[in-house]
């Protein structure tokens, strides 16, 4: 059963991947400016998230936060459709860190919560209530019977609903020609 569960994860994460850089149609060039300053644009004006001591912001170089988050439970790449490059996936406890290529840099594509023990920033986290999302972050840009979304600076969360509960979470980075 275990290796089934591996193998329906790398799925997801397959197809997630896919979703995120394929599903673009915005020509892939990511809002990060040049891309060689070696720190994010606007990130800072955005959703971020926190584990342990260290903070991921959206849009940033990924290297110095992987290298703060150590070494990765599981590592997956494939060759990216929306960047020049590889995209990458590495899984810590409770979540994937996802990055994009930008002239032989990585930067922050998005961070995705996988279960109850990691929670965002305002102290959202899968289970939590509907209220309690609007409670910590107001009224959605989007809403609909199973998912709100917010928009902040150059960043965007999306939260599932089951019901009046929330089922997934990500952070991701809005990246735009």
């Amino acid at each position: 059963m275990r290796k089934m569960t591996g193998i329906f994860g790398a799925a997801v994460i397959v197809m997630g991947l896919t979703l995120a850089a394929c599903g673009s149609s915005d020509g892939g060039s990511a809002s990060t400016g040049s891309g060689s300053s070696g720190s994010s644009a606007s990130s800072a004006e955005g959703f971020s998230f926190t584990s342990g001591s260290t903070k991921i912001e959206m849009n940033a170089d990924a290297s110095g936060i992987i290298e703060e988050l150590g070494d990765p439970e599981d590592y997956f790449e494939s060759e990216s459709c929306a960047f020049e490059g590889l995209d990458k996936v590495y899984t810590y406890p409770g979540f994937h860190l996802n990055t994009y290529p930008v002239e032989e840099k990585d930067y922050v594509l998005s961070v995705d919560f996988m279960d109850d023990t990691v929670e965002t920033d305002e102290g959202i986290s899968i289970g939590s209530t509907k209220d309690e999302v609007t409670e910590a972050y107001g009224d959605p840009a989007e809403e609909s019977e199973t998912s709100l979304v917010y928009e902040k600076g150059d960043t965007e969360m999306t939260i599932g609903l089951d019901g009046d509960s929330v089922s997934s979470l990500e952070i991701s980075a809005v990246t735009e020609e």
